[in-house]
């Protein structure tokens, strides 16, 4: 039998999930950044989901109000890197949002939804990182949509498709590959930090991505070793270093979305590292596709 929060997700994804879906891959279509695109958009909203479900038997104020909050911040959050990629593209996002409705209101198609005021500061400052957002969201507290945005987004930087969003957007501003390991293990573990204090009686959605998280670090652990025994890591394609490589040409200086990555691995590498990786992507990609 569904509870009350199954229905209203159900009726703000029939109202919301594709309007928003197609907007933000029009905003996107000039600007190639699989790894923060509408694809990553839509597996933010899928997490806030779960967080959602998880949490809905302690939140008694939880309403239809903050479930459609929660999907448009969703889905506006990373859309200022079609202007740019640095930390001030969460204000950029909240005047692309503000902007959409302030349209739509004109021509009276779309009147602002009943949390807007909230939805913009979700969206500006979804990527702060201040401890403080990541206490509202506690059985002794009314919940917030920048709470549940904040984790859900953390969340979606943890696993397989984590490490390939990390080094796409960290080479794209200009992280070198030498620092690369090292910034990714730094910020991903503030982020689990403040999952756990997000989710923290959420114990099955914590055990899901304490696995992925434990595999992002994995992954970049091996690669700082291997990088310490590469005089030219640029010129790698095996191991880690070759998968991080891989991801630079055909991503960051090419312009291959990284569910094609796979096909074009073979004549560069045959690595068993690289190949493994570029499936499990692959398969992760089109779990999450939906």
């Amino acid at each position: 039998m569904k509870g009350p929060v199954d229905i209203w997700i159900g009726q703000v994804e029939s109202t919301w999930l594709e309007l928003l879906n197609n907007h933000v891959q029009h905003l996107f279509s000039n600007t190639f950044l699989p790894s923060h695109d509408h694809t990553h958009h839509r597996r933010v909203w899928n997490n806030c989901r779960k967080i959602l479900k998880a949490q809905s038997k302690d939140y008694p104020e939880l309403d239809l109000s903050l479930v459609e909050g929660v999907i448009i911040a969703a889905f506006f959050h990373d859309t200022g890197m079609v202007r740019s990629t640095g930390m001030e593209h969460g204000p950029l996002g909240k005047e692309i949002c503000r902007s959409f409705f302030s349209e739509r209101e004109k021509r009276k198609h779309l009147a602002p939804p009943v949390r807007f005021p909230e939805i913009l500061v979700a969206i500006e400052k979804h990527d702060s990182k201040d401890q403080q957002i990541y206490r509202g969201i506690q059985p002794d507290k009314s919940p917030d949509i920048l709470g549940m945005l904040s984790v859900a987004d953390d969340l979606e930087a943890m696993g397989t498709i984590g490490i390939y969003r990390y080094s796409e957007i960290y080479l794209k501003r200009g992280i070198s590959m030498k620092d690369l390991g090292v910034c990714v293990l730094k910020n991903s573990a503030e982020r689990y930090r403040n999952i756990s204090r997000g989710c923290n009686f959420c114990t099955d959605l914590r055990k899901e991505f304490r696995q992925k998280y434990d595999n992002l670090v994995s992954f970049y652990d091996m690669y700082n070793q291997q990088l310490l025994a590469t005089p030219s890591p640029e010129d790698t394609f095996t191991g880690h270093i070759g998968v991080i490589n891989l991801i630079r040409i055909l991503s960051v200086e090419g312009t291959t979305r990284p569910e094609n990555f796979l096909e074009q691995t073979g004549p560069v590498s045959r690595s068993s590292v690289v190949t493994g990786y570029f499936t499990e992507l692959n398969n992760e990609l089109e779990k999450t596709a939906g």
